[in-house]
């Protein structure tokens, strides 16, 4: 939960009194594919506020082509009121919600941070040079399928170590968002011989995900200059059911014999 108090829209000259905008998320777990609620808690401070077009976006810290940050839009979230007045000593609360797209990226699998930095950020327009009220982080938990895929890299002793996302899109894949979460996975007691370190990218949708594997090159950004990939196909509902080991293994197999 973040906070922020509007200074200058109802407050004294040291702020005390003024009018606050708090949103805070309410779902027990965020998720891929699945929605998001949120709560808008608004105070009218001393003077009250007005509020002609309360915006709540999902935003994600990405990288373009040549590696330099930015921030791009994930989803907005919706309520059945955009505009508001809350008088002077008094609150109100609005209910926001939302579906997270599947192409998401996620902030941690298994409990364990991956480094990507999604926000829910609330403006006080949809114009975009609107002031900001207030700017929540967004844990998304990687869902069963991540965990099934992975599990099988861990079993060649190959670990999540981190992530970025990129502000690209996949040759010749479908995407919605021109967007993707490259995962590094390090198995540091396999030697250079192996792939000490590879890249893997879950390009996933409402059927499943196709996974992308390569040997990791982090100073590298655009998809194309990168070392080659093999790919295989893992389904939602596979995941807790099936063994996805003899796939990773087959990848890593192609792999090895792809890339030399």
């Amino acid at each position: 939960m973040g906070l922020r108090r509007l200074f200058g829209r109802g407050g004294d000259e040291d702020g005390r009194g003024a009018a606050e905008v708090d949103t805070r998320i309410t779902s027990p777990v965020c998720m891929p594919g699945q929605p998001v609620d949120a709560e808008v808690v608004i105070r009218g401070g001393a003077r009250g506020l007005a509020i002609d077009e309360l915006a709540l976006e999902v935003v994600v810290q990405a990288l373009h082509w040549d590696g330099s940050p930015s921030e791009e839009s994930v989803c907005d979230l919706s309520t059945s009121s955009w505009a508001e007045r809350v008088a002077a000593g008094s609150e109100k609360r609005l209910a926001f919600r939302g579906r997270l797209p599947w192409e998401t990226p996620v902030t941690e699998i298994g409990g364990q941070a991956v480094g990507a930095v999604v926000s829910v950020v609330t403006k006080l327009s949809w114009d975009s040079e609107a002031p900001v009220a207030d700017t929540d982080l967004l844990h998304v938990t990687a869902p069963p399928l991540y965990e099934a895929v992975l599990g099988a890299f861990a079993e060649e002793g190959y670990r999540v170590d981190g992530s970025q996302v990129r502000d690209s899109y996949i040759p010749d894949a479908e995407s919605q968002s021109g967007r993707y979460q490259t995962l590094f996975l390090t198995a540091p007691t396999l030697g250079a011989d192996r792939f000490a370190e590879l890249e893997v990218v879950l390009h996933q949708n409402a059927v499943g995900a196709m996974v992308y594997v390569r040997r990791a090159d982090r100073s590298t950004f655009e998809w194309e200059d990168k070392p080659p990939a093999r790919t295989f196909a893992a389904a939602h509902h596979e995941a807790g059911h099936v063994d996805f080991g003899p796939r990773v293994r087959d990848a890593l197999r192609k792999l090895a014999l792809l890339d030399g």
